[in-house]
């Protein structure tokens, strides 16, 4: 009898905003939406802002990665069986799978042409 392994497990984590004035968009969505700043940092001398927008988690920043614009951040708790998932149904790969070390992502594009970012974070 084959055990059936239980399927990888998507959720939406984020939204993600590629931006050329992070400050301006920034401002935009505290002014106009009230959204409320998280975090502010670099990333490859990049500015990223994570942002509370009302419960939706919202990040802003310049260009991260080339070809990566605009997306949507789905969590996985078993990074490489997502990919080896995503491997086996033949989704296209924008970024090849990145391991940070508090982070692992990749980038991918659905049917429609979506970009989602798959993310695992490590444990704190």
């Amino acid at each position: 009898m084959a055990i059936e392994q239980t399927p990888v497990q998507y959720r939406f984590d984020h939204r993600h905003l590629i931006v050329d004035d992070v400050p301006k968009t920034v401002a935009f969505y505290e002014g106009a939406l009230g959204a409320k700043k998280v975090q502010e940092s670099e990333f490859r001398g990049v500015p990223v802002v994570r942002m509370d927008l009302h419960g939706t988690p919202v990040n802003i920043s310049g260009q991260l990665h080339k070809g990566v614009g605009d997306h949507i951040g789905l969590a996985v708790d078993d990074f490489d069986a997502a990919i080896a998932d995503l491997r086996s149904r033949g989704v296209e790969f924008i970024t090849e799978p990145t391991d940070l070390g508090f982070a692992k992502f990749a980038f991918i594009k659905d049917a429609a042409g979506t970009t989602l970012e798959v993310l695992y974070r490590a444990p704190r």
